[in-house]
């Protein structure tokens, strides 16, 4: 069961995070107070000293004196206007300024307070409202988007504020000294923090929607393209001004812009999966697509053009909490707003994807929506399987994915496995946009037994629309091509972060993408030898294993920049090596160079370890 999927989930997975919006305010409220009051056993100790050591007092006017400092607090004459204590306020005399700061952070952690209040009553309100209808949910989401971004930003000054105030005042009330470089520190964090959620605010994330296809023109698919007008005229819809033609395991709708090569495609357009076509008989493809015709005729592809931009908006908006290290508890509540919003958005997709079946059975038939949808289950889930266990080899081997799968499928469909693959194993996450095979299968009304499943799997398709595609196998070949190769390179890639090396044919896969590297330096007799395993400079007595490096880090020491490494025996100074950057001539190369080798080492220590625990 996802931690989701359940409402103690969700509150534990969302509700909970977003409340560390509140944890600096709160402190911050707390600790003003607390500052207050220390300000004023201070002053008050001070004066009672005083007091006790006047000779000249009389005992009787000593007792009215203390009595008279122990009922008013000296941040009371602080923050008084009146003449009243104004002898006092002056006897304070730049004191005062100390208690008036703790007032104003006061203030500022209690508008923080109340302003993450109402942040959390609009963001709920507003996602509950997303629930109501399609236009409540647009609308929703845009008023919950623009004040929340704005609130955020607000959020991002004040807590910056209290954070920076808070860096010098801990120090200065208990220890009573302040470290300027933690001020420091925390200032810069915070300014960059309100400078990249002010510029994430205003900025227009890309909103490329690159397909891998095809453009099917008309005279490629007359048929086809016919075929699809006549049933957009039945649904009363407009039929796709684009059909493209891809390898996915997918068909899709989209009145967005999408990027096919160097075309970019306004208006509708249509996907079809080659590979699903050959599959699925000419009915069944019919099914599948009136289904997709649902969804324009439905206004779900506008809904989700609307959409898509403020989506990836705010997503690039998380993104930039998220890398903020004072905006983390910011980041949080956006996640639960998100979150609440991913909810009615998961229902509303859900409950289009079973209106589009509904519409595409009377258009065709439930036999045919059945049919189709254990078929393109069916394939997807044992392609991706296929590619999963080609990807997890621990060997150089033959891609040929498309070749896999077609040799493979007989003796998936007639496992238990595919079974388990087409119900799902785990309850429906509910940000889930379709629902399950069961619910959709009820709702046509259509009931499939596992050997119906089975059967319909293992018929061979007798008449397919890829008929009907000029040079259909050309086309699918020269995708795969390009898949295969792509696929290829990146398990290449993956198995030389996994090798340790054990062999010599290892270590030369691994030389091939992390070769020895040396960076000469500005003197001569200067020099840094690096390659997978170890990185030498010529200062130092031997080579250091990047399996003893335990941290490394920059650090700029009387005008030069060092590469520090802390390695994992030896102590604070014995174990430590250093490269002055400043001596390189391309130090930017190399610390980028040792990054990257680094990185390699660690995540073939990760993977040899999971290996081990797997074994």
């Amino acid at each position: 069961m996802h931690p989701t999927s359940t409402l103690p989930g969700f509150l534990r997975v969302y509700a909970l995070p977003a409340l560390w919006l509140f944890a600096l305010p709160l402190f911050g409220l707390w600790f003003s107070g607390h500052a207050i009051d220390r300000f004023d056993r201070d002053v008050l100790a001070t004066i009672e000293r005083q007091i006790s050591q006047d000779t000249e007092l009389e005992e009787e006017r000593r007792k009215e004196t203390l009595a008279f400092f122990s009922a008013v607090p000296a941040s009371a004459a602080c923050f008084a206007e009146g003449e009243e204590l104004a002898g006092f306020r002056e006897s304070l005399g730049e004191a005062c300024s100390d208690a008036r700061q703790f007032q104003w952070m006061g203030r500022l952690a209690l508008a923080s307070l109340v302003l993450g209040i109402v942040s959390a009553v609009i963001a709920l309100l507003c996602a509950l409202a997303a629930f109501v209808s399609r236009p409540f949910q647009y609308g929703g989401f845009v008023v919950g988007w623009n004040v929340l971004r704005v609130t955020g930003a607000l959020q991002a000054l004040a807590q910056g504020g209290l954070a920076v105030w808070l860096s010098y005042w801990m120090t200065a009330v208990w220890f009573e000294r302040y470290v300027p470089k933690l001020i420091l520190m925390v200032g810069i964090l915070a300014g960059l923090a309100l400078f990249h959620v002010v510029v994430a605010i205003f900025r227009r994330p890309a909103m490329d929607f690159e397909v891998e296809a095809e453009v099917l023109d008309e005279a490629r698919a007359p048929e086809l393209w016919a075929h699809v007008r006549q049933m957009c005229e039945r649904l009363g819809t407009a039929p796709p001004d684009h059909i493209l033609a891809g390898i996915d395991t997918n068909f899709f709708v989209t009145e967005s812009e999408v990027r096919v090569g160097e075309r970019t495609l306004s208006g509708r357009t249509l996907f079809v999966s080659l590979s699903l076509l050959r599959l699925l008989e000419r009915s069944e493809a019919d099914a599948v697509l009136a289904h997709e015709m649902g969804h324009l005729l439905g206004g779900d592809t506008g809904h989700g053009k609307r959409l898509a931009p403020m989506l990836a908006h705010f997503g690039h908006y998380l993104q930039t909490l998220h890398e903020g290290v004072l905006t983390r508890p910011i980041f949080h509540f956006m996640v639960a707003y998100r979150g609440l919003f991913e909810l009615s958005l998961g229902r509303s997709r859900r409950a289009s994807e079973l209106a589009a079946d509904r519409l595409a059975a009377g258009i065709t038939s439930g036999r045919d929506i059945a049919r189709s949808l254990v078929k393109v289950g069916a394939y997807a889930s044992f392609r991706d399987r296929v590619e999963s266990d080609l990807f997890a080899g621990g060997e150089q081997q033959t891609v040929a994915i498309a070749q896999r799968v077609a040799l493979g499928f007989a003796d998936y469909a007639s496992s238990e496995a595919v079974h388990g693959d087409l119900h799902g194993s785990v309850t429906p996450h509910p940000f889930d946009s379709h629902p399950p095979l069961s619910a959709r299968l009820e709702n046509v009304g259509e009931v499939l037994t596992s050997a119906d499943v089975s059967r319909v799997l293992l018929e061979p398709t007798t008449s397919s629309w890829t008929s009907a595609i000029l040079e259909a196998d050309l086309l699918e070949a020269r995708l795969w091509g390009a898949y295969e190769a792509r696929f290829a390179q990146a398990h290449d890639l993956a198995l030389a972060y996994r090798y340790v090396p054990s062999t010599e044919a290892e270590r030369q896969h691994v030389e091939k993408h992390f070769p020895p590297l040396t960076f000469a330096g500005k003197e001569a007799g200067l020099e840094v030898q690096l390659d997978f395993a170890q990185v030498n400079c010529t200062e130092w007595e031997q080579p250091v294993r990047l399996d003893q490096v335990k941290s490394a880090s920059t650090e700029e020491r009387l005008f030069k920049k060092y590469l520090d490494l802390q390695l994992k025996e030896g102590g604070l100074f014995k174990g430590k090596r250093s490269i002055c950057l400043s001596k390189l001539r391309d130090a930017d190369g190399m610390l980028q160079a040792f990054g990257h080798y680094l990185g390699r080492h660690r995540a073939m220590e990760e993977h040899q370890a999971q290996s081990k625990q797997a074994a």
